[in-house]
């Protein structure tokens, strides 16, 4: 009789066994599927790893440019901090957006339990496969990240990938290591393409000690082709991205893109 007891109790935990077992991408993959129309979200890849992405149209007559948006990967392609309003905002300039949910971990704390090397090769196979595809090659091509996301992005070598973007945007971009910290300030600072640096007044203590940094950095490089900007508010509120997305835009429109 215990036995049967034992038996219908596992049956009753099974299904949250199971859910626990899925994991975090798949379930906002799943969230994002039902919220979201089915025309903006593509599944790209190979069926055993395939990748979630949400694209939407240039609402122009001509085509600008697709801008791919890295989110931090905390955070998700339809995140309500920044990266959404501008997958919106940025579709009434002439560019398509091209929103990524991130399918590798967050960095480690600390360089002594750090194993960035798997997440930097996860990070270039999904930026790899996000820029070889020929729904979105017209145009110009910049990339943003986004917090962890920037750290990344300043490592890769862009022989390796399919095509090289025009300009790149760092958004709150940082290393949890002070370190490694530290070295994507100087990174960022001998980037050779145009380089737009964000941050915010009220950013993570990781951006905020290093940002002034990478800015005397540029200065020591003479390097002409980065420009930093901080801006004033919370970056959930709509006045500040509001704020964001003009920077982007206007340094876009400088660079001729």
């Amino acid at each position: 009789m215990q036995f049967f007891g034992f038996v219908a109790l596992l049956l009753l935990l099974l299904p949250g066994l199971t859910a626990a077992a899925v994991t975090q991408s798949n379930w906002l993959q799943a969230d994002l599927q039902h919220y979201l129309p089915d025309w903006e979200l593509h599944l790209i890849g190979e069926a055993s790893d395939r990748l979630l992405v949400i694209h939407r149209e240039a609402m122009t007559p001509y085509q600008q440019g697709t801008l791919v948006l890295l989110p931090d990967p905390s955070q998700h392609p339809a995140s309500p901090r920044q990266i959404n309003f501008l997958r919106h905002a940025m579709n009434q300039h002439g560019w398509s957006t091209v929103a990524v949910l991130p399918n590798y971990p967050a960095l480690a704390n600390t360089a002594a339990d750090s194993d960035d090397g798997e997440t930097l090769s996860l990070f270039q196979q999904q930026l790899q496969l996000v820029l070889s595809q020929q729904a979105w090659q017209a145009g110009h091509l910049v990339i943003l990240a986004q917090g962890q996301s920037g750290y990344l992005l300043s490592q890769l070598d862009w022989a390796q990938q399919p095509r090289q973007p025009e300009a790149l945007v760092f958004l709150s971009s940082y290393h949890m290591d002070p370190a490694s910290n530290r070295e994507l300030a100087q990174r960022i600072s001998r980037q050779t393409i145009p380089v737009l640096d964000l941050a915010h007044h009220r950013d993570y203590l990781h951006i905020t000690s290093t940002f002034e940094l990478r800015r005397q950095w540029s200065h020591r490089h003479a390097n002409l082709l980065y420009r930093q900007r901080l801006i004033t508010g919370h970056a959930e509120l709509e006045t500040t991205q509001q704020v964001m997305y003009k920077e982007v835009y206007g340094w876009l429109s400088y660079l001729g893109l």
